[in-house]
């Protein structure tokens, strides 16, 4: 705080030099757009690694068909049906045998399955996050059901259905 004395005035004056406190709302907005971007770019982010997770097991499953593995052991050791097993198989017809152990091959596509279920548990968390985040946002109405949309990549009627008779959890934007 600074005193200023105007040659004109006797008495002088205070000014006060502070800067104004930033409204509520606008601070929760500003919050609320920050995560759902940050997790828009998450869903993205787990999105894209799903992908090219799945494309090397299909490859993996296509190059242990070809190694000779028999299609029910291939299809226990990735969790999938014969005809999903067979229809990899049949997609890549461009490989040759690369004499790796039927038990290498077997453990990589273990391990890849392992990864992909990772991959799906945190996607189930984000989109969790995602609800919760918006369901918030519209309990508290610092956003209009348009800008959640652009924000979340989500419809905006798919996200008044999804958040109808959904209670955000406490602490969900943080305040």
């Amino acid at each position: 705080m600074a005193v200023l004395h105007v040659n004109d005035r006797p008495e002088g004056y205070y000014r006060y030099k502070g800067t104004a406190k930033p409204d509520q709302a606008a601070v929760q907005a500003e919050k609320t757009r920050k995560l759902l971007r940050d997790n828009k770019q998450r869903i993205s982010f787990n999105a894209t690694s799903v992908r090219a997770l799945s494309i090397r097991l299909n490859q993996q499953i296509a190059q242990a068909l070809c190694d000779g593995i028999k299609v029910t052991r291939l299809a226990a050791a990735a969790d999938l049906s014969r005809w999903a097993v067979r229809t990899v198989g049949l997609s890549a017809d461009d490989l040759v045998p690369s004499g790796t152990p039927a038990e290498e091959h077997l453990a990589r596509i273990r391990q890849l399955k392992s990864e992909l279920a990772e991959f799906e548990e945190s996607r189930t968390m984000l989109e969790d996050h995602r609800l919760n985040l918006l369901a918030a946002a519209r309990r508290r109405g610092v956003l209009d059901d348009y800008e959640l949309a652009a924000l979340s990549g989500l419809q905006r009627e798919t996200i008044r259905k999804m958040t109808w008779g959904v209670q955000p959890e406490a602490g969900a934007i943080p305040a």
